[in-house]
């Protein structure tokens, strides 16, 4: 799964990866930034479905430094980005393509087969 970088899309990714650990036995993965990875990472915790030892939920981080992308330090998510720069951030998200590449790769690897299905944002670039 691949979430675009705002909690109001997070959130969403975040019910949907419990509304599928609930009907199958599929391992999840959820990319996004460091900071992002972090909000979920607490959320994950706070949820005893998530954060069950019977969940196959697993958190990537996909390298991001906002400063490369002319966004304020340690911006990855809407929260706290000026209005001004919603689309630099929007922008952004095409920085995630090769690192999103690489983890599907890594995941087929490792699993001996590629990944079902990807779901992804429509705002990621």
């Amino acid at each position: 799964m691949l979430p675009f970088m705002a909690h109001g899309h997070l959130i969403p990714f975040l019910a949907l990866a419990r509304l599928i650990h609930q009907s199958t036995n599929f391992t999840i993965t959820i990319a996004t930034t460091p900071l992002n990875t972090a909000y979920l990472c607490s959320a994950v915790s706070s949820d005893p479905t998530l954060s069950s030892s019977q969940c196959r939920l697993r958190l990537a981080t996909l390298p991001f430094n906002s400063s490369d992308h002319d966004l304020p330090p340690n911006t990855e998510n809407t929260e706290s980005l000026p209005p001004n720069k919603i689309i630099t951030l929007l922008h952004s998200s095409a920085a995630l393509e090769s690192p999103s590449h690489r983890l599907v790769a890594d995941i087929a690897a490792e699993e001996g087969r590629p990944p079902i299905c990807i779901i992804s944002d429509v705002f990621n670039g």
